[in-house]
């Protein structure tokens, strides 16, 4: 999406515009979005725009969303050309629900509450836009995520921020 496009929504007083994927994804975000809502640009990113919009009391506000194109994806990556989209704490998630470990025993090897993990593991789910924590694992390996061949499952650390 031209950049200069989306600056100029910026530039109008009180519109918030928001810039998602094809799967209605937030990619980024107005400056006034992010103040409208009180959050950092991080907190947004990543979110799909209508939980954004019922959940965070956007209504009655105007809000403009533009699709991004699957080909207008830049996608942020190491010099193999693998996406950096997993923190230390997603990768380490990741791992265990690959070796089948309990949300549970999951919950405090890393020193985590059980919700505390099952939100990673949410966010795990929406990031590879998988349904199930089966096809989580298959959906991480077929991409390269978890590398092959190796146990415990153990995640690419190109893929790591």
């Amino acid at each position: 999406m031209d950049n200069e496009f989306f600056r100029s929504f910026n530039a109008v007083p009180g519109l918030c515009a928001a810039q998602v994927d094809a799967r209605g994804v937030v990619v980024k975000a107005s400056q006034q979005l992010y103040r409208r809502l009180g959050c950092d640009p991080d907190d947004l990113r990543g979110r799909y725009v209508m939980d954004v919009v019922r959940r965070d009391g956007l209504r009655g506000e105007t809000i403009v969303v533009m699709v991004e194109s699957e080909q207008e994806r830049r996608p942020e990556t190491t010099g193999r050309g693998t996406k950096k989209i997993l923190t230390k704490m997603d990768s380490r998630i990741l791992e265990g629900v690959a070796a089948g470990v309990p949300t549970a025993k999951l919950a405090v090897m890393v020193d985590l509450s059980r919700g505390g993990v099952e939100y990673h593991v949410t966010n795990l789910l929406r990031k590879l836009s998988a349904p199930n924590r089966t096809s989580l694992v298959s959906k991480a390996y077929a991409e390269g995520i978890l590398e092959a061949g190796t146990w415990p499952p153990k995640v690419v650390p190109d893929f790591v921020k």
